[in-house]
């Protein structure tokens, strides 16, 4: 049992609170919506309509509410491709988002209208067709993030084409600006407090859902915004991954997985993976998967300089070993921001059953999640580790400097 007397101190001690004289809000913001817009003009749309939560943040600087916002249709924003966004907010906040954005107005909901539903919805496609009117777009296709039924046939009734925003979001968000490297790297550092305070509170007798509170409890009282999952694991509930937080007590000898999965400071994205030992001495077996999991993590992060094609790194990243395939992680590589982000790097093994590989190219300021889960079909344990690191122009930066598990490592 790691206890207090010999609890591992991480290497963070240049962790601190945000400081946000430190930080160009209105250059972070700036720079975003120019990435965005630069991005219209290339795929040669005029006008976007925003809905998702970090989409909306990105081009406006603005969040709120964005868990139930995730799954509500409660706002959004119009981004010409010339000119400032114009926001659309939920009545009470709009003074709210009026420090930042210079137009907001009253969103139209429709999603809880009952009956009123598709008359509201109508509501909001006509208003929507005026705003385009009123920048003189009202001919151009507009291009929507998400939408759900309702909206989508309310627009299209209004005469209004419609077309996916999800190559212009993409594309604009893959290179992190300079202001958003500096809040990665605040929270990379928040990273490591979390994982040493979730590592400290291991002991027998603890349950999954007390330690998932203190992953939460550390990462709110880090101004993080909060946790997207609840992967937290322990025993045989470390396989096959993706069981979260449940009512079991951790036991002498079993591993315990955790991936951070949360939104930190200003929104951006903490995600990474350790997996650490409830005791003193680990078996054979569990160094053995450990060893291979950790391999694979280094191995990637070694392999990756810009220039390389996502092609070139499937070819040439370390294999898992055969044993390990079948329950492999969902991809060897994703990218992250306000969110998990995309396209990711898929295993060899899902391109030869007909997965493609993106035609993308690794360049400096992307930020990748280097991922690998080992576990055999029916193990009574599985490993997960995980980094996150920033490309640089000679390769990668760790974002997160958490420590792996010596006594796994022995």
């Amino acid at each position: 049992m790691t206890g207090s007397s010999d609890r591992r101190e991480p290497p963070i001690s240049h962790l601190r609170v945000p400081n946000i004289s430190e930080i160009s809000f209105e250059r972070l913001r700036a720079d975003r919506l120019q990435r965005l817009q630069q991005q219209m003009h290339r795929h040669g749309d005029a006008v976007c309509l925003l809905y998702k939560p970090a989409n909306i943040r990105y081009a406006t600087g603005t969040d709120l509410m964005g868990v139930w916002t995730a799954g509500a249709f409660a706002r959004y924003c119009i981004v010409p491709a010339v000119g400032a966004p114009i926001l659309f907010e939920h009545r009470q906040a709009i003074p709210i988002s009026q420090r930042i954005v210079s137009d907001v107005r009253p969103a139209v909901v429709w999603q809880f209208g009952g009956y009123g539903s598709e008359q509201d919805a109508r509501r909001f496609a006509d208003e929507t067709y005026e705003v385009l009117r009123e920048l003189s777009l009202q001919d151009e296709p507009l291009a929507v993030d998400r939408l759900d039924t309702l909206g989508f046939l309310a627009l299209q009734d209004a005469g209004i084409r419609l077309r996916s925003a999800g190559r212009i979001t993409t594309d604009a968000r893959e290179i992190k600006t300079p202001e958003e490297v500096a809040l990665l790297k605040i929270n990379g550092a928040i990273g490591g407090a979390i994982m040493a305070d979730f590592e400290a509170a291991i002991r027998p007798g603890i349950y999954e859902r007390d330690l998932l509170a203190v992953m939460c409890d550390s990462l709110l009282r880090h101004n993080g915004d909060g946790l997207v999952t609840r992967l937290v694991a322990s025993g045989q509930n470390t396989n096959p991954w993706m069981n979260e937080a449940h009512d079991k007590l951790v036991m002498p000898g079993d591993l315990v997985g955790v991936d951070t999965d949360a939104n930190g400071y200003e929104g951006y994205v903490i995600d990474v993976s350790r997996t650490f030992l409830c005791g003193s001495h680990a078996t054979a077996g569990q160094r053995e998967v450990y060893a291979t999991a950790h391999g694979i993590v280094t191995g990637m992060a070694e392999l990756i300089k810009p220039g390389m094609t996502f092609e070139d790194f499937v070819h040439a990243a370390p294999r898992l070993p055969e044993k390990f395939r079948e329950q492999r992680y969902g991809s060897m590589v994703h990218q992250a921001g306000l969110e998990m982000e995309g396209p990711g790097i898929p295993y060899p093994e899902d391109v030869a059953a007909g997965r493609q590989i993106p035609e993308r190219v690794i360049q400096p300021n992307m930020v990748l999640c280097l991922e690998c889960y080992a576990g055999e079909v029916g193990a009574p344990f599985g490993v997960k580790l995980e980094d996150q690191v920033l490309v640089t122009d000679d390769g990668c930066e760790l974002l997160c400097t958490y420590p792996y598990e010596e006594k796994l490592l022995a």
